[in-house]
């Protein structure tokens, strides 16, 4: 179990930054074996995406357009996504980067975003905390109340199938409204 949470802990972090699967992924996995596991995988994974938040958000600040240029080439992130993300945070401010994981938004647009738009660090940084643990707490209780009171009496075997199926299902879904293409250079 030490493995699996620090592993939440670095998917909070690559998520952040780079890689574009959810934490809530592995946290939700952890969440099968006890409320307990879910909630601390969930704690790391912020812990984890608050640090990824700071460094993506201090590069949009520093260079904007090298971390813009990054950012574009994480598959399902498009130009029109960013700039959805700068008009968003003018008109509402940070109350949508904590709505934005309802849209599919990655947090990492708005960690470079953010600077741009006025936004101050320390703002950002505290924002970030509801932002990100909404959801990682909600998709582990989810997963938690599933695997304890829905499937209580099943084998873990089969919570680990229908566990990968649903999220399978959810990233059909979700590659099939933001199509898996970052921009690529071409050799």
């Amino acid at each position: 179990m030490v493995l699996l949470m620090l592993l939440a802990f670095v998917w909070g972090l690559a998520e952040a930054t780079f890689f574009f699967i959810i934490p809530d992924m592995i946290i939700t996995l952890i969440a099968l074996h006890g409320f307990r596991h879910g909630l601390d995988a969930s704690l790391l994974a912020l812990a984890g995406a608050l640090v990824g938040g700071s460094v993506m958000y201090i590069w949009g600040a520093s260079t904007y357009n090298n971390a813009y240029r990054f950012v574009r080439r994480v598959p399902a992130i498009q130009a029109k996504m960013i700039d959805n993300v700068q008009t968003s945070l003018q008109e509402k401010g940070l109350i949508a980067m904590v709505l934005g994981p309802i849209r599919g938004i990655p947090y990492k647009i708005y960690a470079i975003m953010a600077p741009r738009t006025g936004i101050r660090f320390i703002t950002f940084f505290l924002a970030s905390i509801p932002a990100r643990f909404i959801r990682f707490f909600l998709t582990m209780l989810l997963a938690w109340f599933l695997a304890e009171v829905v499937f209580a009496s099943i084998p873990m075997y089969v919570k680990y199938i229908i566990w990968a199926i649903a999220w399978v299902i959810v990233y059909v879904i979700y590659f099939s409204i933001h199509p898996f293409s970052g921009e690529r250079k071409m050799k």
